[in-house]
């Protein structure tokens, strides 16, 4: 009996000491700002290459969650691309880490987004243990990775599910889908905001895009177009979208296209903006935001992959 305990045992142990060599992971804190996890292949390669992971809008922490939610999609994401022989750094967002950094949500604006990119670009570039340095923006994170993209020597970009049309735009279009009538007031707002530097005539139903303290970081957002910065990125692009993304709609990755006609473009059937495989209605897409066990899809690391490995 003790030897069948002991074989037990022994088992176990070589099969953890297996799935921890398939990937190794550290904190790597950039500055007061940017604090990430850098996920690494186990290989005997001395050098690798590296993707930066920018998350989407809100207070998302680098495994792609929110404070409501758990659907841990960067986490899958890095360890996944790690077994294929990529590395990757994923970091919170400022906006995730605002009270422990001391600062207000008034303070924080979209250029900072930016700069921390770049930041993360630069400390990578010094270490040169990586054969290349690609950028990867998901949602909101699509537009910061341009932006950092186009005036740094990155190697390439990944657009996941981003937009195309600036902030104001994909706002006032999905109000007049849901809320017919009340987009004529947001577009009276954004041009106060866009002219003035604040908007003061709104709707009381608008108040949650309008209010005070967000409105320093709108007007630092707007100012962007996606399809323009795109477009002037001289890098390799890979641009993936799902078509059961109910938060960013299809036409928006074909505009992407559109401005970028020499980027490689990826839609993958059944997946949703969490890069989760889809097979039933609204419901279920909704639910899987909150459902951490569900892979991501294979066609996103398979299109990911090849792209970094050309």
């Amino acid at each position: 009996m003790r030897f069948i305990y002991s074989l037990f045992f022994l088992i176990i142990s070589t099969l953890c000491f297996a799935q921890e060599k398939e990937y190794n992971s550290a904190i790597v804190k950039i500055n007061r700002y940017v604090e990430g996890s850098l996920v690494t292949p186990y290989t005997d390669e001395e050098e690798v290459p590296l993707i930066i992971l920018i998350m989407d809008a809100g207070a998302i922490n680098r495994d792609g969650n929110d404070r409501m939610s758990k659907n841990d999609t960067f986490k899958k994401l890095s360890y996944d691309l790690a077994k294929q022989g990529i590395a990757t750094y994923r970091y919170d967002k400022r906006l995730f880490k605002m009270e422990g950094l001391g600062i207000r949500e008034d303070e924080i604006s979209f250029d900072h987004y930016i700069t921390d990119v770049k930041s993360i670009i630069a400390y990578f570039k010094r270490n040169k243990t990586y054969t290349k340095i690609i950028v990867a923006g998901h949602g909101q994170g699509s537009l910061i990775g341009m932006l950092a993209a186009k005036d740094s020597t990155v190697n390439g970009f990944i657009s996941i599910a981003g937009n195309a049309q600036s902030i104001d735009e994909v706002i006032i279009e999905q109000i007049s889908k849901q809320a017919p009538g009340l987009d004529k007031s947001a577009i009276v707002a954004f041009r106060e905001l866009r002219d003035n530097g604040r908007a003061t005539n709104y709707e009381p139903a608008l108040a949650s895009i309008f209010r005070s303290e967000l409105q320093p970081f709108m007007r630092s957002w707007v100012k962007y177009t996606p399809t323009d910065e795109i477009s002037q990125l001289e890098t390799p692009v890979l641009i993936i979208h799902g078509e059961k993304d109910i938060q960013v709609a299809l036409s928006q990755a074909e505009k992407l296209k559109e401005s970028a006609p020499q980027s490689e473009y990826v839609i993958v059937p059944n997946m949703n903006h969490i890069l989760k495989e889809i097979k039933g209605d609204r419901l279920e897409n909704h639910k899987s935001y909150n459902e951490s066990w569900r892979k991501i899809m294979p066609e996103v690391i398979t299109s990911i992959v090849n792209f970094v490995n050309k």
